[in-house]
């Protein structure tokens, strides 16, 4: 291995234990670990700053704002208080929670809609009391199963894409772009067994 390479790895060790162990913004760390990539030049300057342009990363910034936008408004906690209303068991949250949560994810990136549905949550819990810590973990799984089932529902099938985008473009044999729903052949039928597991047997591991 080159001195590079040992110092790229020594920068991700850094990283991770910043992450875990401190409570510097996630955004000041990973600039500081770029910083740091380039002023070492451990990579091509493209090549490190090539996140910056992937689609998939813009997109997910783009669904931040507009869930930002729609808990300021209150849309968001409307909508969940009509769905969800005031459940008197964690099972019954449950159902009510994680189907819509599912469903919402397939559409608005299953990151910026748990960050938006914590403050909901929280807030449900303390009016039902609830216990929280038995609630955010199925809403967590509930957002990854329904981000699976389509190209924007979460970040790892929106860089996948951008990747296909990029690979058809440079003319690789045999790939075509993604299209929106092609994840879904895998993704709902593992979504639906996933939550009716987590409703039935969750609250034996929560």
């Amino acid at each position: 291995m080159t001195l590079d390479s040992y110092l790229t790895l020594a920068l991700l060790l850094v990283l991770f234990i910043l992450l875990v162990k401190t409570k510097i913004p996630a955004t000041a760390i990973f600039v500081g670990a770029l910083t740091v990539a380039m002023s070492l030049n451990l990579a091509p300057m493209p090549e490190l700053l090539k996140g910056f342009s992937n689609p998939g990363m813009l997109t997910v910034a783009v669904l931040f704002m507009v869930a930002a936008g729609m808990y300021a408004t209150g849309a968001i906690t409307m909508i969940m208080d009509k769905l969800i209303g005031l459940p008197k068991t964690v099972v019954g949250a449950q159902l009510k929670i994680m189907p819509p949560v599912a469903f919402g994810s397939a559409f608005l990136n299953n990151t910026p809609l748990v960050a938006m549905m914590i403050p909901v949550i929280r807030d449900l819990s303390r009016a039902s009391r609830l216990p929280a810590q038995q609630l955010y973990l199925p809403l967590s799984f509930a957002s990854i199963l329904g981000g699976m089932c389509t190209v924007i529902g979460t970040s790892t099938n929106l860089v996948v894409a951008g990747m296909v985008i990029d690979a058809a473009a440079n003319g690789a044999a045999g790939i075509r772009p993604v299209h929106m729903f092609d994840p879904a052949w895998v993704g709902v039928p593992i979504a639906v067994v996933a939550i009716g597991l987590m409703i039935l047997a969750g609250r034996f591991f929560l």
